[in-house]
């Protein structure tokens, strides 16, 4: 069963997040996917052993970052659960002045997004969230994907 689901090619993004006593976390994800149109709204699912899903559950808002290839480097270091604060060192971090979220102002896409559900679901917690803005980078779309444990360049 995992050996397929790891045929399932997915764009990487990483998710940031604020707990109730501001600190900022962000963790790489495979599982994002768009829910509709309208309203524009985003599904990520989060392992509940992640640190990220505590500050997900206390938070009203999360973002979600389209990674391109030159920050594969940014991927692997928000899937390493012992980077912790050291993870906003590399790469073009920004905090957003509306939701105190950080994100990174070079991604493909940056989506803000308000949390609108929460469903707990085996070893995750599934998340949606209305997409409040978005911000697009000029020029060609060129995203990084993970397909059965290796990253590749669309």
């Amino acid at each position: 069963m995992f050996d397929g689901m790891r045929r399932l090619v997915s764009g990487v993004c990483v998710i940031t997040a604020i707990n109730r006593a501001g600190e900022r976390f962000a963790m790489t994800a495979s599982s994002v996917t768009s829910v509709s149109g309208e309203p524009p709204s985003l599904l990520v699912c989060v392992n509940r052993q992640a640190r990220l899903d505590q500050a997900m559950n206390e938070s009203a808002c999360f973002c979600v970052n389209l990674l391109s290839p030159k920050q594969r480097q940014i991927s692997i270091n928000c899937s390493t659960p012992e980077s912790g604060e050291s993870r906003f060192e590399h790469g073009h971090w920004q905090i957003d002045t509306l939701t105190g979220l950080s994100f990174l102002a070079d991604a493909q896409a940056v989506f803000w997004c308000k949390k609108q559900l929460t469903n707990a679901y085996g070893t995750h917690h599934i998340y949606i969230g209305d997409v409040q803005r978005t911000l697009v980078a000029p020029g060609d779309v060129n995203v990084l994907a993970y397909l059965n444990g290796q990253y590749l360049e669309l």
